[in-house]
């Protein structure tokens, strides 16, 4: 078996959408004869796991966990841990005198990003297993993009390594950039930081078409795309079940670039003008969802007692989820970012054959897929009467999903992509 070394923050038990990609693709390496070697925090910063994702995990995959320190204890000591899961890339967006003070410090004293301390002692430990292991393919996935840093170190120890720098979000060019309100310095040595990723990369891998554009124009020599997914496995069981709710089901991070406020607006006015739909409708978020986002949907007097906050769920019940929506919602982010973004949840709806609902950028990539008879797309600042219709043709059950052969999404097929582009290195 070829041998392929994965440097990724997240891993099994952690969860959240850092951890989707590069488990899966790791599961289904095994297949196409390659052998992982994962190499991932041995005491990472995270509060949530989901221990059922070690399933995925193959007992052919060799996981080396190392130990991290990262800064975030010395904002405990003073603040307390009430925000330690650091899921959504930001300390705080309060308007609050400490949190704009938190979100400083990570900008501009810890460039990329606070995993900045593990760099330089994973790379004299791998250098010795590279050695011992004889690896020739090596790959980075960022966010944190101090994984980058890592596989850069090695690439110049090692010059025969066949390096893939994948990014599941920009770099520079993501927006969430401008909260850190980082200083002209510390903005020069981001870029600096990242086109010496982008120049020595053997290849620049990333989710979707737009950024693959934008890290070309940024200085990448040669650049790929393979999206996120879904993964059979994982829905083989998947059945659609009745109830008697109209469900609006929403699962992960909603935060101030992931907010629909004129669907919450149609919502609000399909209640007043339809009893029936009044009765019936339910709202179902799920994780990190920013509390002012709750306060709005909460102000709407015909939404209140219809909001339902499931917190924290597991990938094995957000999927319980998705088989009782009526109407699954994807949110990008509201920027220029968003324009180019394929989360995996995207393709998980998918897989379900159910409806879907999309707010996002007025273009994306993601519009490109959902006009193709995938699902509904409305920019944020989109007609609220236009998303009443299309709400009330699902709710009627006019909308049609055609029905489009979503198995060139499946992580087992995106594999096979992988280990195409691996192959010609």
């Amino acid at each position: 078996m070829k041998k392929i070394l994965i440097i990724s923050y997240y891993w099994p038990p952690n969860t959240g959408s850092g951890v989707q990609r590069w488990l899966k693709f790791s599961k289904y390496l095994v297949d196409y004869n390659w052998l992982p070697i994962i190499v991932t925090p041995k005491n990472p910063y995270i509060e949530l796991k989901d221990s059922e994702l070690l399933n995925d995990v193959s007992d052919k995959i060799k996981v080396i966990k190392l130990p991290i320190w990262e800064p975030y204890s010395f904002k405990d000591k003073l603040f307390g841990k009430d925000k330690k899961s650091q899921t959504s890339g930001l300390i705080s967006k309060e308007n609050t005198f400490k949190d704009k003070l938190l979100n400083w410090v990570r900008g501009n004293l810890f460039i990329p990003d606070p995993k900045k301390y593990w760099v330089n002692p994973t790379v004299n430990n791998l250098k010795k297993i590279i050695k011992e292991q004889k690896i020739n393919y090596i790959v980075s996935t960022g966010p944190p993009h101090s994984m980058h840093l890592i596989a850069l170190k090695l690439k110049k120890i090692f010059s025969d390594l066949n390096w893939i720098a994948d990014f599941r979000d920009p770099w520079t060019n993501l927006d969430i950039l401008n909260d850190f309100n980082l200083s002209k310095r510390s903005l020069k040595i981001h870029k600096s930081l990242e086109n010496n990723v982008l120049k020595n990369a053997d290849l620049v891998l990333t989710v979707g078409e737009r950024w693959a554009a934008d890290f070309k124009d940024l200085g990448a020599k040669n650049v790929k795309v393979i999206t996120n997914g879904y993964d059979n496995d994982d829905f083989k069981d998947f059945k659609a079940l009745d109830t008697d709710k109209f469900i609006l089901g929403h699962y992960g991070i909603m935060n101030h670039l992931r907010n629909p406020s004129n669907l919450w607006k149609a919502l609000n006015e399909l209640c007043l003008e339809n009893n029936d739909f009044n009765k019936s409708l339910e709202i179902r978020l799920s994780g990190n969802i920013d509390k002012n986002i709750l306060n709005e949907i909460s102000k709407y007097p015909f939404l209140n007692s219809k909001l339902v906050n499931l917190g924290f769920l597991n990938h094995k019940k957000v999927i319980k989820e998705y088989s009782m929506a009526s109407l699954l919602l994807l949110l990008l982010f509201d920027s220029k970012s968003g324009e180019g973004n394929y989360p995996g949840k995207l393709f998980e709806y998918i897989a379900t054959k159910k409806p879907i609902l999309s707010f996002g950028p007025t273009e994306s990539d993601v519009k490109n897929i959902l006009k193709n008879g995938f699902g509904i797309y409305h920019a944020y600042n989109g007609d609220v009467n236009s998303i009443k219709e299309n709400i009330l043709s699902v709710y009627n059950h006019k909308y049609v999903n055609k029905g489009l052969d979503s198995t060139k999404y499946s992580r087992k097929n995106l594999t096979k992509e992988l280990v195409k582009i691996l192959e010609e290195l």
